[in-house]
């Protein structure tokens, strides 16, 4: 059995793989179901490594997630052994907010197909299920809708629908290389004014809604609103990222790490909303 197809069947692929749109977003949608967006090693001090062999180890051998680097990196690399032309591409998280060091704080690809470039991205927590032709418009995929805007420099800018925790990304078409990400890619996993350093976080999109696990918030959003409860021990913080979002049982010294970590966060940033 080749890697390839161990990682397609970690991602419950049995179908048709073809260098074409409908095998790209069939894989699109398998992954988004099986390998969640974490950051549980960041919390643990652990950087990730950028390379073929360590994605493949951690979303294959490990079953375990990881941030956008590591899940389109992985992904990216997956598509590439496939067939697929593939573009790693520059993206931007709130630059309005963070202004230009933003960019490079996000990792998307530009996948080749029939149709044309399509958006594709399996690492942006609560992103769309299915990728995005590269046409400007809006892009459905009820009950949400996307939009994809260029501006008169080229950039193009993907706006998330209602629901979405982040407002959505900026990006550009030049392609890289994925090794061309990896020092952003330690700064952000290790920098402890970083969001991934500060903040246990775990997330899934849904079909109608998106699961997210931050600190000791658990919090469904829907167009309908968000419902968000606090867990109340490590028992039910083990439940929930073991059936929730299918990660494997952790060792009991890195479960106790992780919701002494999150204590520590939901403390914080409780005070931070009564100041």
């Amino acid at each position: 059995m080749t890697e390839a197809t161990e990682y397609l069947s970690r991602i419950g692929h049995a179908g048709p793989v073809r260098a074409d749109s409908g095998t790209l977003t069939a894989l699109h949608r398998a992954h988004l179901a099986a390998v969640p967006y974490e950051n549980l090693g960041i919390q643990l001090g652990r950087v990730p490594t950028l390379t073929r062999d360590a994605l493949f180890h951690r979303v294959v051998d490990e079953r375990r997630g990881g941030f956008c680097f590591e899940l389109n990196g992985a992904f990216g690399l997956l598509l590439i052994e496939l067939g697929f032309e593939v573009r790693f591409v520059r993206a931007a998280v709130n630059r309005l907010r963070d202004g230009e060091s933003a960019w490079g704080n996000h990792l998307a690809l530009l996948v080749g197909t029939e149709r044309g470039p399509m958006l594709a991205d399996v690492g942006f927590g609560d992103g769309f299920l299915a990728p995005l032709p590269l046409v400007i418009g809006s892009h459905r995929q009820p009950p949400f809708e996307f939009q994809l805007r260029r501006d008169l420099t080229g950039v193009w800018h993907l706006v998330h629908h209602q629901a979405g925790i982040a407002p959505g990304f900026e990006f550009r078409t030049e392609p890289l290389a994925l090794a061309d990400f990896a020092l952003r890619c330690t700064e952000l996993a290790s920098d402890p004014a970083s969001s991934y350093v500060r903040t246990l976080t775990v997330q899934q999109p849904r079909a109608d809604h998106a699961l997210s696990l931050r600190a000791r918030s658990l919090t469904r959003s829907a167009l309908t609103g968000r419902d968000t409860r606090e867990l109340t021990d490590v028992d039910e913080f083990a439940a929930v990222l073991a059936v929730e979002f299918g990660l494997p049982p952790l060792p009991p010294a890195d479960l106790a790490a992780f919701w002494r970590r999150a204590g520590e966060q939901q403390t914080a940033w409780t005070a931070a909303q009564r100041s």
